[in-house]
């Protein structure tokens, strides 16, 4: 028993200036270590700022359809929007029956259904308004 306990302990065979060689080592490879984590977490942070700025930029590339598409419907809204203004500019009672002339073609049954067949043409939108409880 007493030549098993003496081989199980390696280091007693060693000599100091030994020991302090293997402490000194093992400092080195610990600092290593910590310069690899952080050189590692410096490249992942590089790394992710890049592929955000990457995603950033391809959001902003559009095909000419979809500048064309946006285009014209700002057109759209700004039109709608600048005959709403002209019209209370002239006189706020002709836009009072303007926005009642509006609304009744909105509310107006053909229309409705073909607003209804519209949105039912786009799945998402029909979501929004189904979860919103805005379309009955």
């Amino acid at each position: 028993m007493a030549a098993i306990k003496k081989d199980s302990e390696p280091l007693d065979n060693l000599s100091s200036q030994e020991i302090e060689d293997i402490v000194r080592s093992n400092e080195i490879l610990d600092q290593e270590n910590e310069r690899l984590i952080k050189e590692e977490e410096i490249e992942a942070q590089r790394f992710s700022k890049t592929k955000s700025t990457k995603r950033f930029l391809r959001r902003l590339r559009r095909s000419p359809l979809e500048v064309i598409n946006r285009s014209l419907f700002f057109v759209f809204i700004g039109s709608f929007i600048f005959s709403f203004v002209s019209v209370y500019s002239i006189n706020k009672l002709w836009f009072v029956f303007y926005v009642i002339s509006a609304f009744s073609c909105v509310l107006y049954t053909p229309n409705r259904q073909a607003l209804k067949e519209l949105i039912a043409a786009w799945p998402n939108i029909e979501d929004l308004l189904k979860k919103r409880s805005l379309w009955k």
